[in-house]
């Protein structure tokens, strides 16, 4: 996922900036705005989109040509600076100073339980033990693990690259207890953790003897 330091391109990070202020624009709105040709608007749009950051609708009004419109996805919202990790840790610390570790412990394992439920869903119509790694691999990065696979002799390994809950971690391992779990459920063999990001390592690994079968 594209990062806003690491857009490359100022171009678009004006045009980001003019969908966070406007919440949605069409060609037109941006030629004025910014000064810049239509192709070469449109190239920019079009590469945001292709990474997630912008999506792109019609609307008719009245008889001729439907407009496009341009908005930005969730993904791109998340550029802009947000304070949802601060709340989320005072959150978290104010459940364990009233004492609910208990909900909490429910709570994450709901949340993991539905994740597991998404995932199997994912993998379902694999048919061979290479495919279901692969949609596996596709789950974990629409997630935001950052995830790479590596298949030896010596059987696979799991990378998670990133962290999205990073600030939950911060404040409880339970996540981390319940990704191994996930992994276990979800591939029918012992996970083993062999690196941690809490411990400094560059991600989080996850070592089995085997690949996992295909679905029956």
């Amino acid at each position: 996922m594209a990062t806003w330091t690491l857009l490359g391109s100022e171009t678009k990070r004006q045009l980001l900036l003019l969908l966070k202020r406007r919440g949605q624009l069409t060609l037109d709105e941006a030629e004025a705005a910014t000064g810049l040709t239509r192709p070469t608007l449109r190239e920019h749009l079009t590469q945001l989109e292709r990474d997630g950051l912008v999506r792109r609708s019609t609307e008719r009004r009245g008889r001729g040509r439907p407009r496009l419109l341009y908005r930005l996805t969730p993904a791109g919202a998340q550029l802009f600076p947000n304070r949802d990790g601060v709340l989320l840790g005072r959150l978290l610390e104010f459940l364990k100073e009233e004492g609910a570790e208990e909900l909490l412990r429910r709570f994450f394992e709901r949340y993991w339980t539905e994740r597991l439920q998404a995932a199997r869903q994912r993998l379902a119509s694999a048919q061979t033990p290479e495919a279901r790694l692969a949609a596996l691999r596709d789950f974990l990065e629409e997630e935001g693990f950052m995830p790479e696979i590596v298949v030896s002799e010596q059987g696979v390994e799991i990378r998670e690259c990133n962290c999205p809950f990073a600030e939950t971690i911060r404040h409880t391992r339970l996540p981390c207890y319940l990704e191994a779990r996930f992994f276990e459920q979800l591939l029918g063999r012992e996970a083993v953790r062999v690196a941690y990001i809490p411990d400094g390592s560059p991600a989080c690994s996850y070592a089995f003897d085997s690949p996992p079968e295909a679905a029956q």
